[in-house]
């Protein structure tokens, strides 16, 4: 029996077997797991997750599974063991990370299908954004822009107004942007504004209040009218009518007509004084009219140039011809008495003049007295028979100066030349013209040997650069060939040695402003009219005080009036000052600007010397302080000297001889 043991063990265990096979063969069928949940749904929260589902019938528990992927894998996150628990709460979340569920149900037949999946992201909870700040109300016409700068985090904007400071407040609008136009207002009306932000999380306060009071628009003021300039001593005084509506002016000068203008002054009157201006220089003026809407266009251009007021005291003319001089006969060369007179710049006492047919005569004493003839060494007695004029280099400083002579009639017709102040005389051809018979030479300020020379009564410059040796023909302007006129030709000192070599004016012979004045800056290679100017037969002077620009002349049939012009850059235009007569010579001083008028009549003649006078620099009023009535010829030519105290004048009154004046 002991050695059959083990088989037996076998078939008991076989017929258990069959006995459980049979046991399950018993029931009603086969058994299924529970139904797959449906409805999950997956609500985030600040760093949770809710879940939730519906009931899976005859679910005894559920598997909740969680995956940061969408589709997984998942990771079952918790079993949930009663039937009835239809949601979950997960709290082992992160916040901003995206999760991924799904859940499956249990029963005894086993575990069902995933659910469809849901998914959610925890967020922490948001605030609303803070208020909106800067805030500004512009107000139009009929309307009130608003700006505001914006709120961090804001998705909106709320626009709040009033019409009552501190609200309360209706909403307007919602704009997204950090702006808004309200159309709906009324002009004249104050409206208050606020504005809030917001977000998902809510609406800030409100912002601080800002206020507008739209208005229909208003217009600039008419420009001012009826403006006026009148010139002072170092000052213009302007006067204008009102503008209506105008709360204040604008003063705008310029020293160029039509500017551009630069403004000087804003009064709230209709009058103005610019003063510490400069005398002599033209100012020009508009005025505009300004209010609360703007300003107006300019009005009419005024101008005025300040001056220092005229003098009012006077010399005295003084006849101070020798007596040995001879002024009543004609004499054979033709007597037109004294044309020239001229000074010795080293020696300002020494003057030098050429009476016609009577030789050369010196004063040592300002012109007071008189010696001569002085012409009595080589050639003296032809220089003597002459009827012409001398010239002296008005900046030389030889210590006897160099004289030259030119004769239109007499037996010494020609050119002269001295070298020991009027002793001695040399005779020099003008080359380049069969006639002798030339004005005397103008000097260049720079070159003591560089003379020009104009022919008398023909069409002729000459030049010279060795001293009045040599010449050579200097070529005119069509428009300069007068055919029988005498031009008188002056250089104008730029200061500049170089520039003032070929700077010259030419002034013709008087003919009604047919030929007029011309200037060239280039020796002649090209001219330009400047003005119609021209002077009376015989004589012309101009002045330049200085070498800034300023030149004066004086003549008849200029289109800006008779008498003397006056130019600021080296004669290339001209404005009229001073009276409107007829004047020859122009000359003056630190003090004033003189005029006066000459021609040669013959002996016994008379001409008004129309002496006038203005303070510098000769822009202001003149007046006519009037001649004795011996001085019945005025002046061919004036030399200006100084004794130390006073300024002299010593002038070539053609048949009324040599006459001295002392400024006061």
């Amino acid at each position: 029996m002991f050695e059959h043991r083990p088989n037996l063990v076998a078939f008991c265990g076989f017929m258990v077997a069959v006995c459980l096979a049979l046991l399950a063969g018993c029931g009603p069928g086969t058994p299924t797991a529970a139904a797959v949940p449906v409805n999950l749904a997956a609500a985030a929260g600040n760093a949770v997750v809710t879940l939730t589902w519906t009931a899976s019938s005859g679910a005894t528990g559920y598997n909740v599974k969680r995956a940061t992927t969408s589709g997984g894998p998942y990771t079952q996150l918790a079993q949930l063991a009663a039937a009835t628990s239809t949601g979950y709460t997960d709290s082992s979340v992160t916040n901003g990370t995206a999760y991924y569920y799904v859940v499956s149900a249990l029963d005894a037949a086993g575990e069902s299908a995933n659910s469809a999946q849901a998914s959610a992201t925890p967020e922490a909870p948001g605030v609303p954004p803070a208020a909106p700040t800067n805030l500004t109300a512009t107000a139009g016409n009929a309307v009130v822009t608003l700006t505001w700068t914006a709120s961090s985090g804001a998705t909106g904007y709320n626009v709040k107004r009033a019409t009552t400071s501190g609200g309360p407040y209706t909403q307007l609008a919602a704009p997204t942007s950090t702006g808004y136009t309200d159309s709906s207002v009324t002009n004249g009306t104050a409206y208050y504004y606020v504005v809030s932000a917001l977000d998902a999380a809510g609406e800030s306060a409100n912002s601080a209040q800002a206020s507008a009071t739209p208005e229909a628009p208003s217009v600039p003021p008419a420009a001012p009218t009826n403006l006026t300039a009148t010139a002072g001593n170092a000052q213009v005084s302007l006067t204008w009518s009102a503008s209506s509506g105008a709360t204040s002016y604008h003063v705008k000068r310029a020293t160029t007509s039509g500017g551009p203008y630069t403004q000087i002054a804003a009064p709230t009157s209709t009058s103005y004084t610019d003063t510490s201006l400069t005398n002599g220089t033209t100012y020009y003026y508009v005025v505009s009219a300004l209010n609360s809407a703007g300003e107006s266009v300019n009005s009419a251009q005024v101008s005025a140039v300040p001056s220092t007021p005229p003098p009012t005291t006077f010399g005295t003319w003084i006849n101070v011809t020798p007596s040995g001089v001879d002024l009543t006969d004609t004499l054979d060369c033709g007597n037109y008495g004294a044309v020239t007179v001229q000074a010795d710049p080293a020696h300002p006492s020494n003057l030098y003049t050429e009476f016609n047919c009577q030789g050369i005569w010196k004063t040592a004493d300002y012109g007071a007295t008189w010696a001569g003839p002085i012409n009595t060494g080589t050639n003296g007695a032809a220089v003597g028979d002459c009827s012409g004029g001398i010239a002296i280099s008005p900046f030389s400083t030889a210590s006897v100066p160099t004289i030259y002579e030119s004769c239109i009639r007499g037996s010494g017709e020609g050119f002269w030349k001295s070298v020991d102040g009027g002793v001695n005389w040399t005779p020099y051809v003008v080359a380049p013209t069969t006639r002798q018979d030339y004005y005397p030479p103008v000097i260049d300020p720079y070159d003591e040997d560089h003379l020009l020379m104009t022919g008398h009564e023909f069409d002729s410059l000459v030049e010279s650069v060795d001293g009045g040796q040599n010449w050579t023909s200097v070529p005119l302007a069509n428009g300069m060939l007068q055919n029988g006129g005498t031009g008188f030709v002056f250089f104008i000192n730029t200061g500049n040695a170089s520039t003032t070599r070929g700077t010259w004016l030419w002034m013709a012979q008087v003919s009604g402003g047919t030929y007029g004045t011309w200037r060239t800056s280039n020796s002649g290679a090209a001219w330009v009219q400047v003005d119609q100017n021209e002077h009376t037969l015989g004589a012309a002077q101009i002045y330049q005080p200085d070498t800034n620009g300023v030149v004066y002349m004086a003549g008849q049939y200029s289109a800006l009036g008779w008498g003397v012009l006056r130019s600021n850059d080296y004669g290339q235009t001209w404005a009229h000052v001073g009276m409107t007569n007829n004047e020859t010579v122009v000359f003056g001083t630190s003090e004033n600007v003189y005029a006066m008028f000459g021609v040669p009549v013959g002996p016994g003649g008379f001409t008004d010397p129309l002496f006038e006078v203005a303070a510098q620099p000769g822009t202001g009023t003149w007046v006519a302080p009037g001649t004795p009535a011996g001085l019945t010829q005025g002046s061919a030519q004036i030399s200006v000297v100084n004794d130390g105290v006073h300024n002299i004048f010593v002038g070539a009154m053609w048949n009324s001889g040599v006459w001295q004046y002392i400024e006061p």
